[in-house]
């Protein structure tokens, strides 16, 4: 059945009596309807919205109250957005794992149902620029929730409690807010209780940050962190899922390097070339190279030459390349080195503009003008 989650919710939230709730999950509904291409039903919906009367215990809607803000500079504890497009390469057994991740959200009443306990959790880790961050909210997106995205320097505060107050303040909110809360950098307020470098006061922060975690009930939660051996052991039981972000294989390279340059086709030898000199960079890594090399040849009207970006991917991840003709020599050396197999003569030829005959006589010491 289409909207059983908001409608459960609008149900659940009337026999308790809670108007916020009924608010909040109703106008998600209609928003819900409306991008479904059902205007009229959507129409309605808002109108019996502005029809109600306010009470002394009608609060703002949830979907429109703000974010709450830290106690002592009124920093904002998150960002909030709504996500669209974002697309995310992943191997077909992490793929397959998110899949399960948002079933299960999605059949959270079917659970409940069944007296089954529901814990919508996932941890992502992993080093930095592996996508932890476009997945959160390439999850928002096929959940069709908005994005709450914690700020860690808002959360954590120089005062005395003021921290576990701030987790608990984002949490309350997230509890009563339809959305999948974000907790980046999640090594900052969950670290293990047995470091002996942490104060007190961060060992409290834990305390509070776990019994909050316990009290969410069906709120999804998405953390996430670069250095996941400084977290405490307590943390992996609140996550039921979990998924240990790597930089891409071949394949999954493959696929990003496609959609990169989707609006500048190459043929199959091209993507495969760009796919396999990139061995070893994240994704983030090389979006940046070829979205550097993208916006050059844009602004200078320029084609696309796939021999140029495999050059930035070289010069990226080897320093000492410059790919100069005073040093050619020593630098085809140097990449035979690293990969005999991938840079074979043809390919050294194609990046220095010589011929492969001139490469073979460098490679066995023949010394040319």
């Amino acid at each position: 059945m289409n909207y059983l989650v908001e409608l459960s919710k609008i149900i659940g939230g009337a026999l308790a009596g809670d108007e916020k709730a009924v608010s909040a999950y109703t106008e998600l509904l209609s928003t819900k309807l409306e991008q479904s291409g059902d205007i009229k039903a959507a129409d309605r919906l808002k109108e019996l919205l502005k029809q109600k009367k306010p009470s002394k215990a009608l609060q703002p809607s949830s979907l429109t109250r703000p974010i709450p803000v830290e106690k002592d500079n009124r920093f904002s504890l998150a960002d909030k957005s709504e996500p669209r497009g974002n697309v995310v390469f992943m191997t077909e057994n992490e793929q397959e794992l998110i899949n399960s991740f948002v079933r299960y959200i999605n059949n959270k009443e079917k659970l409940a149902f069944a007296e089954i306990p529901i814990n919508p959790t996932l941890l992502l880790y992993g080093p930095p620029g592996t996508g932890k961050s476009k997945l959160a909210a390439n999850i928002a997106q096929r959940l069709d929730l908005p994005l709450v995205t914690a700020r860690a320097d808002a959360l954590i505060s120089s005062y005395l409690g003021s921290t576990s107050k701030n987790i608990r303040s984002l949490l309350e909110y997230a509890k009563e807010e339809p959305c999948v809360l974000f907790l980046d950098e999640f090594d900052a307020i969950a670290k293990a209780r047995d470091d002996r470098n942490e104060i007190g006061e961060l060992k409290r922060v834990v305390v509070s940050l776990l019994q909050n975690i316990d009290n969410l009930e069906d709120t999804v939660l998405v953390a996430a962190t670069n250095h996941e051996h400084l977290l405490d052991p307590a943390i992996g039981r609140r996550f039921h899922y979990k998924i240990h972000m790597k930089n891409p294989e071949m394949g999954v390279r493959e696929k990003l390097v496609r959609h990169l340059l989707r609006n500048f086709p190459l043929d199959e030898n091209e993507y495969y070339l760009l796919a396999q000199v990139s061995k070893g960079m994240s994704g983030a890594e090389i979006e940046i190279i070829i979205h550097d090399y993208l916006r050059e040849i844009i602004v200078e009207d320029k084609e696309v030459e796939t021999t140029k970006i495999l050059r930035r991917f070289i010069q990226a991840a080897n320093p000492n390349i410059s790919f100069d003709n005073e040093n050619k020599p020593e630098e085809i050396k140097i990449l035979r080195e690293l990969d005999t197999e991938f840079f074979s003569g043809k390919i050294i030829s194609q990046l220095w503009g010589i011929s492969p005959s001139y490469v073979s006589k460098i490679l066995k010491g023949i010394k040319h003008d």
